[in-house]
């Protein structure tokens, strides 16, 4: 019985482990629609961006912040935070505005690569999540644009 007792226990505790944790969370996608130089200093760089913020939930969705990062080229390139509420209707979309920062380091990471983006083209990811008191709406948007090709 004790032997049993000690098999057992291990057992279902994998597979409690392995099964399903529920539905993923609703999400928002977002994109980048414009992004704008603020500033440019020694240590950091500012710039302003225009996020579409589309719902695809059959239910509106009243955010009180998101936070994001953008990379380019597989690289960490700026960050962005903002308190601003804003609310997306079910099944539409709105256009956020929102702040991001980049350091000194990022930008010359990037200035680095563009001999490589040239042949390749330019990709970026936006990660991020809204909240909405204790929920969280998460995001993760690809894009990528061509390179010139010659003909």
């Amino acid at each position: 019985m004790r032997l049993s007792l000690m098999v057992a226990i291990p057992l279902l505790s994998v597979v409690c482990a392995c099964a399903p944790k529920g539905p993923p969370p609703p999400r928002l996608d977002v994109s980048i629609s414009e992004m704008h130089v603020d500033r440019i200093g020694m240590m950091e760089q500012t710039y302003n961006l225009l996020l579409r913020v589309q719902n695809p939930n059959n239910f509106d969705v009243d955010t009180d912040g998101v936070s994001f990062d953008i990379e380019t080229n597989g690289q960490p390139f700026a960050r962005g935070v903002s308190n601003e509420s804003v609310s997306v209707p079910r099944l539409g979309e709105v256009m956020v505005k929102v702040n991001a920062v980049s350091d000194l380091s990022s930008l010359m990471g990037q200035i680095r690569g563009v001999p490589s983006m040239a042949l390749s083209g330019f990709k970026y990811r936006l990660v991020g999540r809204f909240f909405s008191g204790d929920q969280r709406y998460p995001f993760d948007y690809r894009g990528k644009i061509a390179a010139d090709q010659p003909e």
